[in-house]
Parts: structure tokens; C-alpha cells; sequence
């Protein structure tokens, strides 16, 4: 039995992969089960987070299965939902294992530090960004450590102003510009999860104005940091040796846009939902690319990828399992509480507010941001503020800015919790306080507050 629960992600993903084909009714019960028997038998080893989302999904069922006059059909659409998140997950692990110890990332990530400090804050940026729609939370987990090591004094010419001016610096470049991704990134869970929450909207129908904010957010970043820190010849010091060539990125660049469009031609021509076309790219890429890394080293490249994989189910899925679970039951609740919030009466207070939709929006972000800075995650957040407004007799907000909105509060309560998980690692690899690195970006996120708001004023 121990082994099945070690090796029960893996399954679970297998037969999440399989659905577009055998159909939903074949495999329904098998995932449930195969979901059902992990969670088990990883319960004793699941910490307080974990188990206050395991007891809320736990109570939503409860509600449900009393209240509602279809339960069922609520229950199996939740549990439908969390399980797909928890096959995503795993499928975005093995991406991110097979990319561990990729010469094309690392090679990236070089070239982006060495950059000369006036395009070294627009490089980090963009390479944040661009290894987190590859790599997601492994962007920071990579970059950051370059940025650590490569932020010595020696290397600032023995002036420790340098050395805390570049720590600023590229740890803003690289968070501001991560956390960007989430607005627009179809590999991104925040995109997924919104998309999956608000019916009828596809990314075909908020990539364009996701990718404009996108750029506005961007260019905003630069010109604070432009502004902050101006080019001082006093406090840049010599260079040693030539640049390194651009060619050392270029690889991982078409291998970022590669991903997004497989992801997107997946879902455009196969018809798959997001949350699939996630899955199975992350998956199938993985796993090539865990090939790859073995083909031409090896005698025997399927046999050690095969064993790479055994290693990766008992020390890589060990360490995913807490965000795994919290997504999963986030997921779950994002469902449930649709139905709650309109039984419980919040939809109709809405209603009764007739609120116009620019304020609403605001509203929506002010919450989502609010949760982060409590510890509440945005997943939940968004799913309330989601399931409240959409649960509304007449919505002054269209799908798709509901999404937007969404993932615009998403994003900036992510740069901004001292409890989000991208903040939290960030500040243990640059060993600083997470509330460190909210001062840093809070400049930035309320302007981008302001323009949104401003936006959400003249178009909703």
C-alpha cells in the first residue's frame, strides 16, 4: 500500500491524461479512488494549511450533501474540477524536474544576470517571466539563487552599496516580473483556475487585453526601478572580459514560446479545456525532455528516465504536496462556494448594491489583496469574490472582465503577501524578510492598482 500512495500521483496523472480520450464516465471513479486512497495516506504527514482546506472541503460537502437540491451533480463537478488541478500540478512537476538540471535553463539564466546593469533590470524581468510560464515557482528557485550567487562584493567592486542596490534590484525585476506572467500566461495556475471558474470564457477571449496589461504592468516596472536607481558610472563597477552571447538564450526562448503554443494549439484545435491542454503539454514535454537529457549519455536512456521518474515520485512529489493539496481543495471550494454564495445570500446583497461595474472591480481586487496580506490565498479569495459574482441575478460585470479582474487581484496580492509562496521563497534564497520584499514592490503594485482602476473606470 505504500508504494500505490508513492506512486499514486503519477497514476492519478496517467488516467487525468487519458479522460480526453476514454471520456469522463470511464475514468471518474478510478481518479476518485486513486485521489482518494493518496490523500489517505498522506494525512499524517499534511500540515495546518493543508488540513484546514482537507476540513473546509470536508464542510462544503457536508452543506451540500444537506442543502442542495442537486447535490450531486455540485459534488461531481467540484471533485471533477480539484482532481484535473491535482493531474496539472504533477504534470507542471515533471516539467519542472526535467528542467532542473537542463543546460539551456542554466545557460539562460546566466546570460540574464550578466546583463550590464542598464538592461540588467528589463533581462531579470523578462526571464522571470519567461521561466515562469516554463518553469513556474522553479523560476524563482533558479533565478533567485543566480542572483544570490552572483551578487557578491567582490563582484561590486568591494562597495556594499552596490551590492544591497543590486539585491533590490534584480530580486524586484525577478518577482514584479514573475508575478506579471499570472495575468496573461496560459501555463499559469492563476489563468487556469479563473478560466475554470467563470464559464464560457476562453483565453482566446482575454489573451489580447491580459498581454496589453501585461505590457503596461512591464513598462511601469522599469520606469519606478529608471527612476529609483538612475545610471551612476560612480556605482557601476568595470566589467571584466565580453558580454556572453546572446545565442546562450535563445534556446530557452523558443523553448518558453514553444510551450504556449502547444498549449494554445492544443486547445484550439483539440478542443481540449485549459486545465487539459495544461496537463498534457507539461506531461508529454516532460518527459521528452527527461529523455532527451538522457539520450546520448547513457546506453540506456529509457531505463534511466524510467529511474528518474522512481526518484522524482519519492523526493520531488513528496515536497509539491502541500500546494498540490491547497490547489486541489481550492479548486473544490472554487465550485462549492459558487453554490454557497448564492444560498448564503451574498449574490443577492450584490444585486441589492447595484454597484456599477468599475466599482465592483476595484472591489474584487481590494478583496483578493486583502486576503494575501492575512495569509488567505488567492485561490480561495478569487473563488469567493468569483463564485459571489457570478451567482448574481444581473452582473454588471462581463466574463470576461470578470476574469481580468481577477487575475489582476491575483497577481497583485501575490507581489504583495508576505505568505504567498513565490514571496516566501524568494525572501528565504535572498535571506530577507518577506516583508522586506512587499516594501520593495508596493510602489509598483498600487500604481498598477491606480491604472487598472482607471482602466476599469473608462471600459466597465
Amino acid at each position: 500500500m505504500a508504494s500505490f500512495v508513492r506512486y499514486s500521483p503519477l497514476l492519478l496523472l496517467a488516467l487525468v491524461l487519458a479522460v480526453p480520450i476514454a471520456g469522463p464516465d470511464a475514468l471518474r471513479w478510478p481518479i476518485y479512488a486513486t485521489l482518494l486512497i493518496w490523500l489517505a495516506g498522506v494525512a499524517g504527514r499534511t500540515g495546518r494549511a493543508e488540513r484546514g482546506f482537507l476540513a473546509a472541503v470536508a464542510a462544503s460537502v457536508a452543506w451540500i450533501s444537506i442543502f442542495a437540491a442537486a447535490p450531486g451533480a455540485i459534488l461531481i463537478q467540484a471533485a471533477d474540477r480539484g482532481a484535473q488541478f491535482v493531474g496539472m500540478m504533477v504534470a507542471l512537476g515533471l516539467l519542472r524536474d526535467a528542467a532542473r538540471n537542463s543546460s539551456i535553463v542554466r545557460d539562460c539564466g546566466v546570460w540574464l544576470i550578466a546583463q550590464k546593469p542598464a538592461w540588467r533590470f528589463l533581462a531579470i524581468a523578462a526571464g522571470g517571466h519567461g521561466f515562469g510560464v516554463a518553469l513556474n515557482m522553479g523560476a524563482i528557485l533558479l533565478l533567485g539563487t543566480l542572483i544570490k550567487r552572483s551578487n557578491t562584493l567582490e563582484a561590486a567592486g568591494g562597495d556594499a552599496r552596490v551590492v544591497a542596490i543590486r539585491e533590490e534590484r534584480m530580486n524586484v525585476a525577478l518577482i514584479q516580473g514573475f508575478f506579471s506572467m499570472m495575468l496573461w500566461s496560459p501555463m499559469a495556475i492563476s489563468v487556469a483556475f479563473s478560466l475554470a471558474l467563470v464559464p464560457g470564457v476562453t483565453w482566446f477571449d482575454i489573451g489580447a487585453p491580459a498581454l496589453g496589461l501585461t505590457a503596461l504592468f512591464f513598462a511601469l516596472a522599469w520606469l519606478l526601478d529608471r527612476i529609483k536607481f538612475p545610471p551612476s558610472r560612480s556605482l557601476a563597477p568595470p566589467r571584466e572580459g565580453k558580454p556572453p552571447p546572446v545565442t546562450m538564450a535563445l534556446p530557452m526562448a523558443g523553448l518558453i514560446l514553444g510551450l504556449v503554443g502547444l498549449v494554445l494549439g492544443v486547445k484550439a484545435y483539440l478542443h481540449y479545456g485549459m486545465i487539459d491542454a495544461i496537463t498534457n503539454v507539461a506531461a508529454l514535454f516532460g518527459l521528452g525532455w527527461l529523455y532527451a537529457g538522457y539520450h546520448g549519455r547513457v546506453q540506456r536512456p529509457l531505463t534511466a528516465a524510467i529511474q528518474h521518474l522512481r526518484r522524482h515520485a519519492v523526493e520531488v512529489l513528496p515536497e509539491m504536496r502541500p500546494e498540490t493539496i491547497v490547489l486541489a481543495s481550492a479548486s473544490f471550494l472554487g465550485v462549492a462556494l459558487a453554490f454557497l454564495t448564492r444560498q448564503w445570500g451574498v449574490s443577492g446583497m450584490l444585486d441589492a448594491l447595484h454597484a456599477p461595474g468599475w466599482a465592483l472591480a476595484v472591489a474584487i481586487v481590494l478583496f483578493v489583496v486583502a486576503g494575501g496580506q492575512i495569509g488567505i490565498v488567492a485561490m480561495v479569495t478569487t473563488a469567493i469574490a468569483g463564485g459571489a459574482v457570478l451567482g448574481m441575478s444581473a452582473s454588471p460585470l462581463t466574463p470576461v472582465a470578470l476574469v481580468l479582474t481577477l487575475q489582476v487581484g491575483w497577481t497583485l496580492s501575490a507581489v504583495l503577501s508576505a505568505y504567498s509562496g513565490g514571496t516566501m521563497l524568494l525572501a528565504r534564497i535572498a535571506e530577507v524578510s518577506p516583508v522586506v520584499t512587499r516594501r520593495w514592490n508596493l510602489p509598483w503594485a498600487a500604481l498598477c492598482f491606480g491604472i487598472y482602476a482607471g482602466l476599469a473606470y473608462l471600459f466597465y
